[in-house]
């Protein structure tokens, strides 16, 4: 039967602690002055005991590695003890040693998280490039309202927290797009999922899924639906865009309504207001199609808030700056 392995060497290599009697004499001084948040607890002379003390000699060589830490790939410690920092807390005046993860290491872990994010976000290169910092000018000006509601919608809100979301239209080129974009860019920042769906691509693919016989190992259009349905956040993007069905329509609803219960917000970009997107359903339905069509009216403004999006086509107005500069 093999020896067991003993818990000192599971811990970081320390510099050898000194001999017991090297300890210092005004113990509670000295330690008050390296470890400030010990004040707080006004202990007498008595609870310095030297096997405490010890343990605290322990706690600040650790912590004094990691106070010329040179990044986590570079951490001096072995094994599971990088990314880790000893610390403490007091409990009914008992020291309590703890392993906490080192600020390198969180930052690292939320890089990853939010590359993670980005990656099942469904925005490409492109999308990830659309940001506050870089919303055109003009339509912050044209858009005040709106452009402050969506900043304060994608810096505060939470998971659960049953916030409303938007239902944006306008002409062409006003960047809607850009808008939804930048507001799901800073939600994948604070490390809240999200979904990007473009509503011609989207609406088309679950349509063909529908109808196929042979899945050639693709995902199910129920799964497909369940993972709009469950992300914190969804924006349809172009919505009114989409070829008009049956199928379509019935997967718009099947969305919102799956949604509606737990006030998940959803993102609308459209180039038709609202009730003008519902007449266009309901005009290209009959029958059961047609009263849901009806009921897409009610889902959309229980969960988006409207807004209009002013200006001018963008990209018509660079076109004609250009022209005129040549």
């Amino acid at each position: 039967m093999s020896e067991p392995v003993p818990l000192s060497s599971l811990l970081p290599k320390l510099p050898k602690l000194p001999k017991l009697d090297m300890m210092w004499t005004d113990a509670r001084q000295h330690w008050e002055d390296s470890f400030p948040e010990l004040k707080q607890y006004q202990l007498n002379d008595e609870f310095y005991s030297k096997p405490v003390q010890l343990r605290l000699l322990s706690i600040q060589q650790d912590q004094n590695i990691c106070a010329g830490c040179p990044g986590i790939k570079l951490c001096p410690k072995e094994g599971d003890a990088k990314g880790q920092v000893y610390g403490f807390r007091l409990d009914e005046r008992q020291l309590i040693e703890e392993i906490r993860t080192c600020g390198p290491l969180r930052e690292q872990q939320a890089l990853l998280r939010e590359g993670r994010l980005k990656q099942i976000s469904g925005m490409t290169g492109g999308h990830l490039r659309l940001t506050f910092e870089n919303f055109p000018v003009e339509q912050k000006q044209l858009n005040k309202e709106l452009s402050v509601s969506a900043w304060e919608f994608a810096s505060t809100y939470q998971p659960g927290s049953n916030q409303k979301g938007f239902y944006i239209y306008g002409d062409y080129g006003t960047a809607k797009t850009h808008l939804a974009c930048a507001i799901l860019n800073k939600l994948v920042a604070r490390n809240i999922s999200v979904l990007y769906v473009q509503a011609e691509r989207t609406f088309a693919a679950l349509s063909d899924l529908y109808f196929r016989e042979d899945r050639d190992g693709l995902p199910t259009r129920s799964e497909i639906l369940d993972k709009y349905i469950s992300a914190d956040v969804l924006v349809i993007d172009e919505l009114g865009h989409e070829n008009v069905t049956d199928s379509s329509i019935w997967t718009l609803y099947t969305i919102l309504n799956g949604r509606e219960p737990d006030q998940k917000p959803v993102i609308i970009t459209s180039n038709f207001k609202i009730t003008d997107l519902a007449n266009l359903y309901y005009t290209k339905s009959k029958g059961e199609t047609q009263k849901r069509a009806g009921a897409l009216l009610s889902r959309l403004v229980f969960l988006t808030q409207g807004y209009e999006m002013k200006g001018e086509d963008y990209r018509t107005r660079e076109y004609l700056s250009n022209n005129e500069e040549e």
